[in-house]
Formats: C-alpha cells, sequence, structure tokens
C-alpha cells in the first residue's frame, strides 16, 4: 500500500498472477476442493479484494470534493500498510471478511455514478469511512499503535472481525468516533462525550464492547473458525446497512450447537463436502428463523466465503445449506479467474432465459449453471443420507434425491445445448455429467419417487403458468375456432413467450405440503394448516391441495372437482391450473393433464379469453381436453424455454 498522496495501494504478497491447474477445475466440478486449490482460491481472491482497493482510491482521486468529516481513502490505506508490514495474517483476515467486497462494489458504484443517495443510503463520507473502520480493526489485530477516527452510527462504532462498541449517543449527535490503541493492550472507542475500554483480550466482553460471535466446526478446535456476523453493516449483500439485529446469548449458542452437530454429520458421511466447507466458509450471516420447509439462505460473488442462513431447524436441515451455500461460493470464486459463459460471443442462446427447476423465475445460462452446481451437491448429499436415516426421515430423503438429480440432469441437458459456455465452462459441466451420470439408475422407493415426480411436474407447470405467455394474437383465434365448434385438430399449438419482468414470488405452496406429508409419516398432522409458511392461500385452494395430496380412494376425483371449482370462480388462479392437471393424472384422465401440464398458460390464456367474449367461462377440465388435441402442443414451440 501506499502513502496518503500516491492513492494507489498494493501488496506484494498477493498481487501477483494467478493460475487454476486443470486438475482443479476438474475436482472443483466433482465437488472436491483440495486444500491447495483451496489456497490458490482463497490467494486469487485476496488479490481481487485488493485490486478494488486501488480502484476505489482511484476513483476517490478522480471525483474528489464528496466531503465529510473523515480523511481521504489513502489515508486508511497508509494505516493497512502499516498494519500489514507488522502482521500480514492480521491484514489478510481483515481485508478477506466479505463485507469488504459488498462494501468495495457499492462505493465504486457510487463514486463513478457521482449521483447523490438515494433514499435510506448514507452519505458517501460515511459509505468511504468503512476503510478507516477496517484500517482500525488491522491496527487492533497488528498490535500496532493508531489514532483512527471512524464512522459511528446510532452510538454504534463497528469494527470489522473484532467487535463493535456501543456508546450512550440518545442525542444522535455524533457522526465520528475515535479508536485510540498503543499497541499493547490498551485501546479505547470515544464518542463525543462517552467512550469504552476495550479489554487487553478484544475477544472478551466488556461494558460496552461487543466481541466479533466466533463459532467453531467442532469442540475444542483451535483455529480461527467461523465468525457469526450480526454487526457488520455489509453483511447482507441484499439490504446494504441493514437495521442492527443481534443475535442473543443463548441464540449464539444455538447457532454452535447445529454448527458442530452439521459438521460432524459432513465429516462422517460427506467428507469432500466437510473439506470443502472448511476451506471456504469463513463467515455466517444470521437470518430469521424459517418455516422447516423454506429455509432461506444466499451467497454472493463479491462475498466470498460468506453465507446468509437462516435459523437451522437440526444438523441435517444446516449441512445441507452449508453444502449448497459453500458451492456457489466456491463457483463464484472459479468464475473470477476462468470465464464459464461468454455472454459478449456466445451466440444466440447467450443470453436465453431458461427453465430451472429449483427457481420460480427464468435464469440466463450462468444462473443455470451455478444452481446445477450447487443442487448437484444437495442431490450427493441426499443421496448418502437417504441411507443413514430411517423412517420418515428416510422417506423424506429418498424423496428429495429423487426430485434434485432429476431436477440436476433436467438443468445439465439444457446446459449441454448453450453455445454460450466457453469451452472451459462446456468442461465444467461434463464434469457434473460424469458425476451424476449413474444416478438415474439408483432405485428409490415408489412412496418417495411417486410423489417426487409430481413435485417435478408441478415445479415446470407453476413456472409455465407463471412465466410464460401465450400469444394474444393466436389465443384469440383458437377461442374464435372452439366457439365456431372446431375440434383443434385443424390448429397448431402457438408458442409462447418467457417473461422477463416476472415479479418475484415465494415457491408453490404444494412443494411445501408434500415434504410435511412425507415428514408426518404420511398424514397430515392435525395442525398442518397452522404450520403453513404464511403464503397466502385461498381455504378453498387449500382445501384442493390437502385433497389431491392426501391420496386414498376417491380422492384424486374429489381434487379434480375442487380445483374446477376453484378455477370456475377464479379462472385466472395460476396455481389451481396446475393442480388441475396434477389431479387429472392422478384420476387417469392423461389426455386434459397432458394440456396442463405442459401448457398451462395457454389453457389458461384460452379461457380468460372465451370469458371475455361472452362472459361466460368453458368448463376447465372440457377446455384443457380441447386444447390437447392441439398439434404439437408438447414440442418444443415454446419461444425461449430451454429444458423443458
Amino acid at each position: 500500500m501506499s502513502p496518503p498522496r500516491g492513492a494507489r495501494p498494493a501488496c506484494r504478497a498477493v498481487l501477483t498472477r494467478h493460475h487454476v491447474p486443470v486438475a482443479d477445475l476438474e475436482d472443483i466440478a466433482g465437488g472436491r476442493v483440495t486444500a491447495p486449490a483451496g489456497t490458490r482460491i482463497e490467494a486469487a481472491e485476496r488479490s481481487r479484494r485488493m485490486l478494488m482497493l486501488r480502484a476505489l482510491a482511484d476513483a476517490e482521486h478522480a471525483a474528489p470534493g464528496h466531503g465529510g468529516p473523515l480523511p481521504p481513502l489513502p489515508y486508511a490505506f497508509d494505516l493497512l500498510a502499516r498494519a500489514e508490514q507488522r502482521d500480514p495474517e492480521a491484514v489478510a483476515r481483515v481485508l478477506g471478511h466479505p463485507p469488504v467486497g459488498v462494501w468495495a462494489v457499492r462505493l465504486l458504484g457510487r463514486l463513478r455514478g457521482g449521483a447523490g443517495p438515494r433514499p435510506g443510503e448514507p452519505p458517501l463520507w460515511r459509505e468511504a469511512g468503512y476503510a478507516h473502520a477496517l484500517a482500525a480493526a488491522a491496527a487492533l489485530r497488528a498490535g500496532l499503535p493508531a489514532r483512527v477516527r471512524v464512522p459511528a452510527r446510532a452510538g454504534k462504532v463497528i469494527l470489522p472481525t473484532v467487535g463493535h462498541a456501543v456508546l450512550d449517543d440518545a442525542s444522535g449527535e455524533h457522526d465520528v468516533a475515535t479508536l485510540e490503541t498503543d499497541g499493547r493492550g490498551t485501546a479505547r472507542v470515544t464518542l463525543g462525550p462517552h467512550a469504552v475500554e476495550l479489554p487487553a483480550a478484544p475477544h472478551l466482553p466488556a461494558p460496552g464492547w461487543h466481541p466479533a460471535r466466533l463459532l467453531s466446526w467442532a469442540p475444542r478446535e483451535p483455529g480461527p473458525g467461523v465468525l457469526l456476523d450480526d454487526a457488520d453493516p455489509y453483511r447482507d449483500f441484499r439490504s446494504p446497512w441493514p437495521p442492527p439485529a443481534p443475535v442473543a446469548d443463548a441464540e449464539s449458542g444455538l447457532w454452535q450447537r447445529h454448527l458442530h452437530d452439521a459438521a460432524h454429520l459432513l465429516t462422517t458421511r460427506h467428507p469432500d463436502a466437510a473439506g470443502a466447507a472448511r476451506l471456504v466458509l469463513n463467515s455466517l450471516v444470521p437470518l430469521p428463523g424459517m418455516p422447516r420447509f423454506r429455509t432461506s439462505s444466499a451467497s454472493y460473488a463479491e462475498a466470498f466465503g460468506s453465507a446468509l442462513v437462516s435459523l437451522p431447524r437440526d444438523a441435517v436441515d444446516f449441512a445441507v445449506t452449508l453444502v449448497h451455500e459453500t458451492r456457489h461460493s466456491v463457483l463464484n470464486a472459479l468464475s473470477h479467474q476462468i470465464p464459464l459463459v461468454d455472454r459478449a460471443t456466445g451466440g444466440p442462446h447467450a443470453d436465453a432465459l431458461l427453465y430451472a427447476p429449483w427457481r420460480t423465475d427464468p435464469r440466463p445460462p450462468w444462473g443455470l449453471l451455478h444452481g446445477a452446481y450447487a443442487f448437484t451437491g444437495v442431490a450427493d448429499f441426499w443421496r448418502t443420507e437417504r441411507h443413514a436415516l430411517t423412517g420418515p426421515r428416510a422417506d423424506l430423503a429418498h424423496f428429495e434425491f429423487a426430485v434434485w438429480r432429476d431436477a440436476v440432469a433436467i438443468a445439465l441437458r439444457t446446459l449441454a445445448d448453450q453455445s454460450g459456455l466457453t469451452p472451459w465452462g462446456r468442461r465444467f459441466a461434463d464434469g457434473m455429467v460424469r458425476q451424476t451420470a449413474s444416478w438415474a439408475d439408483e432405485q428409490v422407493p415408489a412412496g418417495a419417487l411417486a410423489p417426487a415426480l409430481d413435485e417435478l411436474a408441478d415445479l415446470r407447470a407453476t413456472w409455465c403458468s407463471h412465466n410464460l405467455v401465450a400469444d394474444p394474437a393466436a389465443t384469440r383465434r383458437l377461442t374464435e375456432l372452439r366457439l365456431d365448434g372446431g375440434t383443434g385438430d385443424e390448429a397448431t399449438a402457438p408458442p409462447s413467450r418467457v417473461r422477463a419482468d416476472g415479479p418475484p414470488r415465494l415457491p408453490e405452496l404444494r412443494c411445501e405440503l408434500r415434504r410435511m406429508l412425507l415428514a408426518d409419516g404420511g398424514t397430515f398432522a392435525p395442525d398442518t394448516r397452522a404450520r403453513l409458511s404464511g403464503v397466502e392461500r385461498a381455504p378453498d385452494l387449500l382445501e384442493a391441495d390437502l385433497c389431491l395430496l392426501r391420496g386414498g380412494p376417491g380422492s384424486a376425483a374429489r381434487a379434480v372437482d375442487r380445483y374446477r371449482a376453484v378455477l370456475t370462480a377464479a379462472p385466472g388462479t395460476r396455481a389451481a391450473w396446475a393442480g388441475l392437471g396434477l389431479a387429472l393424472a392422478a384420476a387417469g384422465e392423461h389426455t386434459p393433464a397432458t394440456a396442463l401440464l405442459h401448457r398451462p398458460e395457454l389453457v389458461r390464456a384460452l379461457a380468460l379469453d372465451t370469458r371475455s367474449r361472452d362472459g361466460r367461462l368453458p368448463d376447465p377440465v372440457d377446455l384443457a381436453h380441447w386444447t390437447a388435441r392441439l398439434p404439437g402442443l408438447t414440442g418444443p414451440l415454446v419461444t425461449g424455454l430451454q429444458g423443458a
């Protein structure tokens, strides 16, 4: 790093050439991250962070005058450089903190954009001031004497990776605090007339001082562990500067117990996944607890090593989430060095919007590759777990394996047709194909396989209903043909187009209900409705869903009648069209079921168009029968839809 006027941070230890051996690419594609590969990934990510800091210094130098009470960025970088001379590993820990990447991207965008703050966004000087907080944390870690001015917010002063001080600032008049440390264990944070003395060992609590919460992978295990980050303003890349949500001591203990149990499970039964998680993950951002089958988790390309995770219910739940998010982080890091998808010269499919069974929205090739890699890990996890568990838990694990192995197979077939993959991207996808090739031949008990096949059909039909739009002109022609007595054989099923602007939505509720049914031993518990995740569901539609999934003699026919009643009253209800298709298939009515499960958006559009003409709605089952006669209904006629 450089003195203040140079404005160009550098680091001889990490700014170097990096390479990815072909063996690393193929190991990672197969779900293995060796220790040498992990070291290479970490080194490349550190270099990327240093280049970000250099870009920030250059951008600030080119766009001065943003004002504020703190010095320019180079002053912070100079302190980081001096701390690095004393203790390189201390600075590496600070700059490797995942929120640093989130902050750098945001600040760089603001410095280059030149616009003022958006609603709810902090002033530019405060965002730039995070660099001073990083420098202060590095000085503390390295034992370097320093006096640093850092931003404060609502009386809270964040020292990333070290902890945070909470000072009495009821008036809210003070925006800048000062950290003073003599490098020998004495440190103080002051904010106006208030002060907090830090303990000689900053990892210990003290009045007004809250050390960073570190979790260990195993009891009594030495090492840096995993940060449970409940304080950093950039910990949640989805919403920078989230409100404080400190984790209570009891909840922190619960996270630790779950991590110990999940790490033990992975080490015992999934050694490759366990090794990858330990090499990659260094930060967990706690999210609020979620219903059992709607775990929330996320990763971000510039927050390597971090995973946002809702409070897990048990070790199995936590373990599979760690597998999933570790794979996202690994692929993010790999893509920083090797282009796997070429958007510039990828041909006509490079920007296609594609079907991914695990998403409610269309995905570009890069997103599909990412999801396929993550869910290959998920499927492999359940592939092993199903043989280790017993009773309803084993039934559920068999189900999860069957769903995700077929979902991955769908995605990999789609990727095989994508010209947008680079040669290295294709080689990576081929590695996943090799890993999963034998899975289709593995037996799954009928009691888990049948609902898994229904799940896959439901996912696709519901996705089509929400994300595909039938051609309006063709819909009008078909409506006229049907009203004039046409049989449908003389027409052709028209293509639909993918909506690129569909609103975000939660996963289909029937997916949650299937899992609840399996977990409860094949019977819906009396409190099923109370345990649902809060997704809005009309009572009559929910009753139809429960009737369909409960099974038993006559249940399919009753479900058909209930879905028909829902659609007669509200023909726009997308979930009911897919549900009706599933109920018809269960009742042996495969012809109308084909139309509803393959082209629900077309059947729905015909129903709505008919009602708009004469105010009457055709019987949904009769309309599905008629639509099924259209030639080419199940052919590849959907514009932009791949993998269907």
